[in-house]
């Protein structure tokens, strides 16, 4: 089964590379890091698929210390615990190797793609573009910096990968009742995600969601449920696109919507909250990695494009 599992890999990354044409470029495949985050792999079982997931995204929160990038990977990493747990529990998913396979494998190496492509001085896709300046430069919450990157990963890559991993089971049965229940292990992960950030990285993020969320009158909890769902419908349109500039059409709108919220979610900056963030983390962070800030990436050439989706290859190194 894993093998077939990464074989179906191999074959779908075509249908996520087509992304890259809005940037008017080939997607390349990414050179090694230059760090001691590895590139996701992954073989066998669905939970150790999980579990290695989880143990990268790991890696890289503890490394990140105060950057601002650190809250999204915190989340990350309360998320595949919760999923892990669940895939260990037989009937949680009618079909775990889709849902904890295929999956959120893709998924999290999209993530892993867009960070190294940016750390790298390579361009991206303007959501990820918003988030990631966003954490370098700018006086936003540590909520802020979740939701600019969960904005760009579900409303961006989320559809990309759905489509590439497919929409229904090889019977024509739906997949959707599984990634609803993905959303289920979201919502467990979400609470304990954020008394972590509060806790290590952003003490706003104790008070109530509506005191630091820039959306007045939703939750990043609903949030995050509407962005799943017109994840999936995006994910219909791209598995239904028949010719390339059909495709092209739907890319373009998956694009556009992402960037919008990111643009929304950016507006609200407090001067001089950036210092008051550090000050907090580094009183909390004393002794550990990555405390420091990270050399600064040399700046991106002009242009959008897609983060490479070699890491839909589970056996990818």
């Amino acid at each position: 089964m894993a093998a077939e599992r990464g074989a179906f890999f191999k074959l779908s990354t075509a249908a996520v590379t087509g992304a890259a044409l809005l940037a008017g470029g080939p997607a390349l495949a990414a050179p090694p890091p230059r760090d001691d985050v590895r590139r996701l792999s992954c073989e066998g079982p669905v939970v150790g698929c999980v579990q290695e997931a989880r143990r990268t995204l790991t890696r890289l929160r503890d490394r990140l210390g105060c950057d601002h990038r650190a809250p999204f990977p915190v989340i990350y990493v309360q998320l595949e615990r919760a999923l892990e747990a669940a895939a260990a529990k037989p009937g949680s998913f009618d079909d775990p190797d889709w849902l904890a396979g295929d999956l959120n494998t893709g998924f999290v190496s999209l993530y892993l793609d867009a960070y190294h492509a940016d750390r790298q001085g390579r361009p991206v896709p303007q959501a990820w573009k918003t988030a990631f300046e966003a954490a370098r430069t700018g006086d936003v919450n540590a909520g802020q910096d979740v939701l600019l990157g969960a904005n760009a990963h579900i409303q961006r890559d989320m559809p990309y990968v759905l489509a590439a991993v497919g929409l229904t089971r090889p019977g024509g049965a739906s997949h959707k009742a599984d990634y609803r229940r993905f959303q289920t292990v979201l919502d467990r992960a979400y609470a304990p995600a954020v008394q972590e950030i509060a806790r290590r990285y952003d003490p706003v993020l104790a008070l109530a969601d509506a005191r630091w969320n820039p959306i007045a009158g939703y939750t990043a909890g609903r949030l995050f449920r509407i962005w799943r769902e017109q994840a999936w419908i995006y994910a219909q349109q791209l598995a239904a696109a028949t010719t390339p500039a059909a495709r092209r059409a739907v890319e373009r709108r998956i694009e556009a919507n992402a960037a919008r919220w990111a643009l929304l979610l950016n507006t609200v900056h407090v001067p001089g909250y950036r210092a008051v963030r550090d000050a907090y983390c580094r009183a909390h962070h004393r002794g550990a990695p990555g405390t420091r800030a990270e050399t600064p990436r040399p700046e991106a050439t002009a242009g959008q494009a897609t983060p490479t989706t070699a890491g839909l290859n589970r056996s990818a190194t």
